[in-house]
């Protein structure tokens, strides 16, 4: 289910942004499977927070930078079992890369893996699964399947491609806010001289402060940021930020939700202990 395939990934890989997609059952020649696909993208804040901003510098023709040769990869599984070798031949693979991933913000050259520190997991679960050959490498091509699959792909694609864009407005309104903070003391100054030093400096700064914030999208901005508050509109998701995970908790299958962490054992009190405590059976005598 979606809350299993959250859970692995937030726990196996590190990113910015995790979702879980599980389509309905379907048939291929008479036999009922079911998709399920999940998506991690980014590097996570830690990572992106050591990494220093390059130089805007501009690129000689064919240069491209160190992250544009970074592929997505893709995590391939059948019946809970992993599918390690023959990922060409795969119906998983050839899906993955039939789904047009520019349209939801991720750069894709013609024919090739979605660019960008991305990881794609897609599972199948069936009671027969057409495998290419005898030695269980790789999913056969069925039109079913394959549609099945890209749809969820699909699906997981709008999800990132909402958080992308919020993220990307959120930062340009966030960039906006700074540039207004950094007038507003000489705002406040040209203000104080032309009224002769008569004029509550503090007061007018906050009420700038108060515009800027509202002109710049206001808390809506911090919320996107990860500030506060979680993915709207996002189901089976989950948002890291530097303040820790927003959305669905990733949690253990079968376990109590408690934030992502194992649930507490409660301290035993005394009376605890004594309720614990079964009296002995009396013996009867003879």
């Amino acid at each position: 289910g979606e809350k299993a395939i959250l859970h692995g990934l937030y726990k196996q890989i590190k990113g910015d942004f995790y979702t879980a997609v599980t389509r309905p059952p379907a048939v291929y020649r008479g036999n009922p499977f079911i998709i399920e696909a999940g998506l991690a993208f980014g590097k996570g804040p830690e990572q992106a927070a050591e990494t220093p901003e390059a130089p805007a510098v501009p690129l000689a023709e064919g240069e491209q930078q160190d992250d544009d040769s970074e592929l997505a990869r893709v995590i391939r599984y059948a019946n809970r079992v992993p599918l390690l070798y023959q990922q060409s031949a795969c119906a998983t693979f050839k899906s993955v890369l039939e789904t047009t991933w520019k349209n939801y913000g991720v750069a894709q050259s013609r024919g090739a893996l979605p660019a960008g520190p991305m990881v794609v997991f897609v599972h199948m679960a069936s009671v027969w699964v057409p495998f290419t050959s005898e030695s269980k490498e790789a999913i056969a091509d069925y039109d079913e399947i394959r549609k099945e699959i890209r749809l969820a792909l699909q699906e997981c694609g709008r999800r990132l491609g909402v958080f992308l864009r919020k993220r990307e407005r959120a930062k340009g309104e966030f960039r906006r806010r700074n540039i207004f903070e950094l007038y507003i003391e000489e705002v406040v100054e040209a203000c104080a001289r032309l009224k002769g030093g008569k004029l509550a400096k503090e007061k007018l700064k906050n009420q700038l402060q108060k515009i800027a914030l509202k002109r710049t999208g206001g808390a809506k901005t911090d919320e996107i940021l990860g500030h506060e508050s979680g993915p709207e509109g996002l189901p089976h998701s989950i948002i890291v930020t530097p303040e820790g995970p927003e959305g669905e908790a990733p949690v253990l299958p079968g376990a109590e939700p408690n934030n992502g962490a194992p649930p507490e054992e409660a301290t035993p009190t005394k009376e605890t202990k004594a309720a614990k405590r079964k009296p002995k059976a009396k013996r009867k005598k003879r």
